[in-house]
């Protein structure tokens, strides 16, 4: 599929956008970016989810190498341009299963977690690399000097395994961490004090070092209440700024980077906010961290995976998310004097949905599990809050310039619309410079059905380029919700091909095709933003080559007459990319184009009426100006039934 011809600037701008109701004597906001501005490098530090497999812990590998875990990756691993990048697993170790005793020697089956850890990178996904769990039981008490040390060769021997399977390059970006929130005490049956703790953490730096001085431990990831509550958080701090090393006798122990929990209780701001008391308090207590990298790898606006919650199905979620990156890259004034601008800030939502509330949990995707095919089946939708991500992913480069006044006073981030903006510059043939303006219109949980936001939107400073044109994309939730489209159809617990084909229609946002950018360097748009929403404007120069090729195309069954394809934009080179052409042969000889609305995602679920999936497919990325690159290697697909036995649900409840 390639877009329209371009059209002329002056006619009637984002027609569905000015669809939505008026905005009742409501002040414009006005929202200015120089693109002639570049304020800093603008890092994507928001690549993260995670999840927690559900008890009994040592059965983890029935969860997390499940079929349905499976297709879960496969969407993470698709958001564009690796828009998410690592999962953050707890009770990885639960994965491997020993024999023998710490006092007499131990051995270890690694297949579990080698299986986990493969199907991570086959999606082009890091690990959140949690050293948590006991295998098989044999760790039960970290003041015991035996197990210190058989747990520092464990450590040791699989850092080194994995530096054998996959190379240093891939196992140096791991972010090895401690045992998850060690002060709620959910060591399952391990004994652990402080002191145990602190042994803990020697034995794994010790063995990380063992293995290469490359690789990277942090910690506590935990809440850091303030003192006296959450004494292993900072009795671990306190022990790496001035402690003794159990193994070396060494004075301080290495912290590569400083881990905290801090969700929001339903606002936005207020993640933000415990983040700069404790770190405030962090670098007054131990001033050898003050240039410490700090993580908050769960930063989610609410804590309680599984509690339905309406606005975690829809464009509300999406946008807070969004809100929330936009707070820590650019602090409110008010809270400048403590300003954190983490190294990496994680959801923790990764976890599959259960019936009855496929969409309401904090999840990524929405999980149907379909009972009444032969066999059963699990499908999985895509939710707005995961579409976000690829549109953050289009941010990248430095930072430019945004300011949003209403009314002749100048707004921060901690308002109902936002702005993050960033600009490029090329890197080869397959690209060119580019600016992202990405803006929200949200009231953090709170959704507003009847109200519209008008938005005057400024761009200037934009060079002279060939080619140049803009792009807009819109996020909102009566055209971009398969929830919305869900409730429509009457919540079907057991959706028809049909119907899911309806709410995988909702998915993508709403793009407007490619126009001439003004020669001038400056374009004005002025739009109503649904509240909540995201809507993105692309200006892009033509690079010099078409997109590069399409890589690793793979084709996963869902049931009869349905295939999944999903597949790698590291080759394409351009992020200025309209749509992926996928084309299907039933023989393998003559192909035909699937039609399909224009989708960036590098995912497609192949239904048609027919339900012929089996044969050949190929795709190849068309860029703004319907240059198509070459096609990726084709893949042959044999309709099989989809694995079944569908995973429980997580108990992490708290998480």
């Amino acid at each position: 599929m390639r877009p329209p011809g371009p059209r002329a600037p002056g006619l009637a701008l984002l027609a569905a956008l000015l669809a939505a109701p008026r905005a009742l004597a409501e002040a414009p906001h006005l929202v200015l970016v120089d693109a002639a501005r570049a304020l800093r490098p603008l890092r994507p530090f928001w690549r993260s989810t995670g999840f927690c497999p559900p008890l009994p812990h040592s059965q983890a590998d029935r969860y997390d190498l499940s079929w349905d875990q499976q297709l879960n990756l496969a969407y993470v691993g698709a958001v564009p341009h690796g828009g998410i990048e690592q999962v953050r697993t707890h009770w990885l170790l639960e994965l491997i299963t020993a024999r023998g005793s710490a006092g007499q020697g131990l051995s270890y089956n690694f297949t579990h977690l080698d299986g986990y850890l493969d199907l991570l990178r086959e999606n082009q996904l890091l690990p959140g690399f949690e050293l948590m769990g006991s295998p098989s039981q044999r760790f039960t008490d970290f003041e015991d000097k035996p197990q210190v040390l058989a747990w520092k060769e464990l450590v040791s021997l699989l850092a080194r395994r994995y530096i054998g399977r996959y190379g240093l390059s891939y196992v140096s970006k791991w972010n090895f961490e401690t045992w998850n929130e060690p002060d709620h005490h959910d060591f399952d049956n391990v004994s652990m004090t402080l002191q145990g703790f602190l042994n803990y953490y020697d034995a794994c730096s010790e063995g990380l070092r063992a293995a290469s001085p490359a690789l990277r431990l942090g910690g506590p990831g935990d809440s850091f209440h303030p003192w006296p509550r959450s004494p292993l958080c900072w009795g671990l701090l306190e022990h790496c700024h001035n402690g003794t090393n159990f193994f070396t006798g060494e004075l301080g122990v290495r912290l590569d980077y400083i881990s905290l929990h801090k969700k929001g209780a339903g606002s936005s701001i207020y993640i933000l906010e415990q983040e700069q008391a404790t770190v405030q308090q962090i670098r007054r207590l131990f001033p050898k961290f003050a240039d410490t990298p700090v993580y908050n790898d769960e930063a989610d606006p609410l804590v309680g995976w599984s509690l339905p919650q309406p606005w975690r199905a829809d464009v509300t979620y999406a946008a807070m998310v969004v809100k929330v990156v936009a707070q820590h890259q650019n602090p409110p004034r008010a809270n400048g004097s403590a300003a954190v601008r983490p190294a990496l800030l994680s959801n923790d939502n990764a976890f599959l949905s259960f019936h009855p509330h496929p969409f309401t949990q904090r999840t990524l995707t929405a999980r149907f599990q379909v009972n009444d095919t032969e066999p059963p089946h699990v499908q999985l939708l895509r939710k707005p809050v995961l579409t976000a991500m690829a549109l953050l992913a289009l941010l990248d480069g430095r930072q430019l310039w945004a300011e949003v006044s209403r009314g002749g006073t100048v707004l921060d981030s901690n308002h109902t619309v936002g702005v993050l903006a960033s600009a490029h510059l090329p890197a080869g043939p397959r690209d060119a410079w580019r600016a992202t303006v990405l803006l929200y219109a949200s009231d953090d949980t709170r959704a507003h059905a009847a109200r519209a936001v008008p938005v005057t939107l400024r761009l200037l400073g934009v060079p002279r380029g060939p080619g140049l044109v803009y792009v807009t994309l819109a996020l909102d939730n009566p055209r971009c919700s398969p929830h919305g489209e869900w409730q429509r159809l009457g919540r079907p617990v057991f959706p028809t091909a049909e119907e899911f084909r309806r709410m995988r229609a909702a998915e993508d946002p709403v793009a407007e095709a490619p126009r001439p950018f003004p020669a001038s360097g400056r374009l004005t748009l002025s739009v109503e933003l649904r509240l909540p929403s995201l809507l993105l404007l692309h200006v892009c120069a033509r690079p010099e080559k078409p997109p590069g090729p399409v890589t690793r195309l793979r084709a996963l069954p869902l049931t009869r007459g349905q295939v999944l394809l999903v597949w790698s934009d590291e080759r394409v080179g351009s992020k200025c990319l309209w749509t992926y052409e996928i084309q299907f042969s039933a023989d393998g000889e003559v192909y035909t184009p699937i039609s399909r609305k224009p989708s960036t995602f590098n995912l497609f679920v192949f239904s048609p009426e027919s339900a012929v999936t089996s044969g050949s497919y190929r795709v190849r990325a068309v860029d703004y100006w319907a240059r198509p690159g070459p096609f990726s290697t084709r893949v042959h697909y044999v309709e099989v039934p989809a694995p079944s036995g569908p995973p429980r649900p997580s108990d992490c409840e708290q998480c």
